[in-house]
């Protein structure tokens, strides 16, 4: 798969969701551990299902109660159902290590590109 880095370095992929009709571009993030983050008037949008509330660790170790939905996702040309936890609107949509799990991703400075590969 092969994305894109922007002029501060910030790598990012497009995915496409089929159940709710649309490409989005993500924030490929190794800090986050979970599939999908994204903010809550898109998830609203879509119309993606409610799954559950849960607690959740943030990055200054706080901990928060958010909601998880499930949307499905092409992840190298097959398709998978996901959890996505939400957040505020206006937020960056996040790609985590859950999808990266078993992938190799090289950031290509001078070309601006981002290539993710399965092991």
């Amino acid at each position: 798969m092969t994305g894109r880095l922007d002029f501060d370095h910030t790598p990012y992929i497009a995915l496409e969701l089929p159940g709710a009709g649309v490409h989005q571009e993500f924030v490929v993030d190794t800090g986050f551990n979970g599939p999908l983050y994204l903010p809550e008037d898109k998830i609203a949008g879509w119309d993606l299902p409610f799954i559950t509330s849960a607690p959740m660790t943030l990055a200054n170790h706080s901990i928060i109660v958010a909601d998880v939905f499930e949307a499905t996702v092409i992840w190298f040309s097959a398709v998978h159902r996901v959890s996505v936890v939400a957040g505020p609107s206006g937020c960056d949509s996040l790609l985590g290590m859950e999808l990266l799990k078993g992938c190799r991703i090289e950031l290509d400075d001078a070309a601006r590109v981002l290539r993710i590969d399965r092991l």
